[in-house]
């Protein structure tokens, strides 16, 4: 066999790619729906509580589910019909047609399993004929084991442990290595190395049907493993990489957080929120000074309420069949009273101190500053509009008291105020909010972000937000030893099968774009809405590389506002340090200190030249070239293909426009707007950002941004600003140019 190509990614980023092919697919939501039936096949339950389940998958496959998970899994598998409640038997049964299904299932992968070891037993016989059939077989799926879980997509290409060609991989990562472990856990003498190989070998050359649909199995039953949770290195890696975020919390997930509450977003909010204190994510969480008071009123209400009445458990269970008119604080207090006697005064001292039980959640309280008459006004225009909302579309619906509404507008003005939108999706917008109040996320999707916010929505709610988050928080991380048990069993390798096209979309993306600095194609794919239109793209007309172009560009222009903002502060710290220098010369001065003064003087005239900066690299796809072309220093940036500005700095422009900046103002902007119309690569849409800035530096009447901005926008710029007579513009790219 021809000697293989070496991965060109680090074994981390290889990892990443995995993560990149089962996030948002819903591949771990496929997985825990096809756990449930399995386990009650094989056990007797009772099921009855999500914890029935996840004992029963723990001990059959030595998987760690979350509770929430299985309640939502549970939930769905009852809306599918494929589990109903047994009142005589007091606990959820698996229907007729499910359990035969999932029995058919683990037959066919029983008999493929089968066929696929005796055509390979009958084949290498002859190499290995003092060997067990078991010995073989279990040296076989350790050894597909090991290279699956090390290497993920690339397992398929490392399957050969003859090959020697990788030589970017760890010691005892390599085939060789892994057969050698694979060899000592089967009870085979590692002198048989060279007849195993090859053996080995012959079960993935590809020539045998059974043997191939059998290595499609064991690649599915990767990916849903992986689906489950991932790896340390791999959860801190996208870790890094996660968005910036201001979380809102509205009163219904709090009261779900806190325990005073009892709906299907309890258990996903309590460990959504969770999760977020053990992983260190740039996030932050705050809930409204309005929301702590609506909190605290309604408390004290439902306390007078439940104080009127002495309940015994009894008479809670009674109550509890109707609940009508019931607010959530009573369904909860009711809900335990049914189970042990408690207090009405035992049940609320728990919450006497909410600030504090908030901040025990990493919750910090956010308070207004003074409103001023028009912000006052606009909230009162939209709670206005979100009553006439409510009448026009739900007239069913019952009405929100004024104080709810105004509520609930204060802290989507809060969230809305602090989203900086940047095309990737509201996760990386900057800002969100949490609530589980269905009307009004729907009123925001329809009206508030639409009509007054950003485009992007603001209100999600928390199970949504989970999963956005699964890919870079990585929950319920299974263990190799896992792994290890359920790889090659039947029961779990026709879970969630058809995810072969997903990955070999991502597997195609990575290969075309090999030379992509892994910093910045770890940005695309812990980009979870890049990801999702690249599963949904078709693969044909150039359609991959356009988007993943597009978000090229979308990454260059982040950066080169990052480093405009960068460089403004610190012109403005330059600025400063003069004035304060100049003060203290004068102060020298009058004290007849003139050797100081001079020095002072020095270093003024030293600041006042200017000093190059390093600010983050920006990375571009050039598609004339095939390449990148990256620009690491303030001052200068690639200008055409092939163009590298990398280790260059440049002290100064010395090149000075000699133009009219208002004029030169003017005709850029009719420069831009023709350059858009006819932009059609990734690199024209650069220079259209390029010839933006210069728009907005000549607005500023600064000479040297214009100039390097220009300078950037490149040849086809100056091209077509001849072509439309922008005769200013055109003469100052020229300059800018050298030309």
């Amino acid at each position: 066999m021809a000697p293989l190509v070496a991965p060109r990614f680090t074994k981390r980023f290889r990892r990443l790619c995995q993560v990149a092919a089962i996030s948002g697919t819903g591949r771990s939501q496929q997985v825990v729906d096809g756990l449930l039936p399995v386990a009650m096949v094989y056990s007797d339950g009772p099921w009855r509580e999500p914890e029935d389940w996840t004992s029963a998958i723990e001990s059959l496959f030595g998987l760690s589910l979350s509770e929430a998970d299985v309640l939502a899994a549970r939930d769905r598998a009852i809306q599918s019909k494929v589990l109903s409640y047994n009142t005589f038997r007091n606990q959820y049964v698996l229907s007729s047609q499910a359990k035969s299904a999932t029995m058919d299932q683990i037959h066919s992968g029983e008999n493929l399993e089968r066929k696929a070891q005796e055509s390979w037993l009958a084949e290498v016989e002859h190499l290995v004929s003092d060997q067990s059939s078991d010995a073989l077989w279990s040296c076989l799926l350790a050894y597909a084991g090991k290279a699956f879980l090390s290497h993920g997509m690339d397992a398929v290409k490392l399957l050969d442990p003859s090959s020697g060609a990788f030589s970017d991989l760890a010691v005892g990562e390599t085939p060789e290595a892994l057969l050698r472990v694979a060899l000592s856990e089967s009870g085979i003498a590692e002198s048989l190395l060279p007849q195993i190989a090859q053996a080995v070998a012959v079960f993935f050359d590809g020539r045998n049907s059974d043997r191939v649909d059998y290595v499609a199995e064991l690649v599915d039953s990767t990916f849903s493993f992986l689906a489950l949770g991932l790896d340390d290195e791999t959860r801190v890696s996208l870790i890094e990489n996660a968005p910036a975020l201001t979380v809102f919390v509205d009163t219904n997930v709090i009261y779900s957080i806190i325990g005073a509450h009892a709906n299907p977003h309890d258990a996903i909010s309590a460990e959504l929120f969770g999760m977020l204190r053990e992983n260190d994510l740039p996030f932050k969480v705050f809930y409204h000074e309005k929301t702590l008071n609506e909190l605290e009123k309604t408390m004290s209400a439902a306390g007078d309420r439940l104080r009127q009445l002495y309940y015994t458990p009894a008479l809670s269970r009674a109550r509890l069949s109707y609940p009508r008119g019931m607010s959530s604080i009573e369904m909860r207090y009711h809900q335990l009273n049914s189970e042990i006697a408690t207090s009405v005064d035992i049940f609320l001292g728990r919450y006497s101190n909410l600030p504090l039980l908030l901040a025990q959640q990493g919750f910090t309280i956010f308070r207004e500053s003074d409103t001023s008459q028009g912000e006052s006004q606009k909230r009162a225009e939209l709670v206005a509009e979100y009553q006439a909302y409510i009448a026009d579309k739900y007239p069913s619906y019952k009405e929100k008291p004024y104080a709810t509404l105004d509520h609930d507008v204060a802290i989507w003005l809060a969230a809305a105020s602090r989203q900086r939108p940047k095309g990737k999706g509201p996760i990386f917008s900057g800002a969100l909010l949490v609530s589980a109040d269905n009307l009004f996320r729907r009123f925001d999707r329809e009206v508030l972000s639409s009509v007054y916010g950003s485009g992007t929505w603001v209100v999600t709610r928390p199970d949504t937000l989970a999963r956005a988050l699964r890919l870079f928080l990585g929950s319920n991380r299974q263990s190799d030893a896992a792994f290890s048990q359920v790889f090659a069993m039947p029961e779990f390798r026709g879970i969630g099968k058809g995810r072969n096209e997903i990955v070999s979309r991502v597997a195609a993306y990575l290969a075309t774009y090999a030379d992509l600095p892994e910093e910045t194609a770890m940005k695309l794919l812990a980009n979870d809405l890049l990801m999702s239109r690249v599963r949904d793209a078709d693969g044909r007309g150039g359609e991959l590389e356009r988007l993943i172009q597009e978000e090229l560009v979308r990454e260059n222009e982040s950066l080169l506002e990052e480093r405009e903002a960068t460089l403004g502060q610190m012109r403005q710290l330059a600025s400063n340090v003069t004035q304060e220098m100049a003060s203290i010369s004068g102060e020298l001065s009058a004290r007849g200190e003139p050797g100081l003064v001079d020095r002072i003087n020095k270093l003024e005239q030293l600041i006042s030249q200017g000093f190059p900066v390093n600010i983050e690299k920006v990375v571009m796809a050039n598609e004339y070239s095939g390449g990148y072309f990256q620009n690491d220093q303030n001052q200068v940036g690639a200008q055409g293909p092939n163009a590298k500005a990398e280790g260059f700095t440049q002290q100064a422009d010395q090149r000075q426009l000699a133009v009219d900046m208002p004029a030169l103002a003017l005709e850029l902007e009719r420069l831009k707007q023709q350059l858009v119309l006819v932009a059609s690569s990734s690199s024209d849409y650069q220079a259209v950002a390029e010839i933006q800035a210069a728009r907005e530096a000549a607005d500023e009447g600064d000479e040297g941004r214009v100039g390097r901005h220009l300078a950037n926008a490149g040849r086809w710029a100056l091209d077509v600003a001849g072509q439309i007579g922008a005769s200013v513009a055109a003469a100052a790219l020229s300059q800018s140019l050298g030309m």
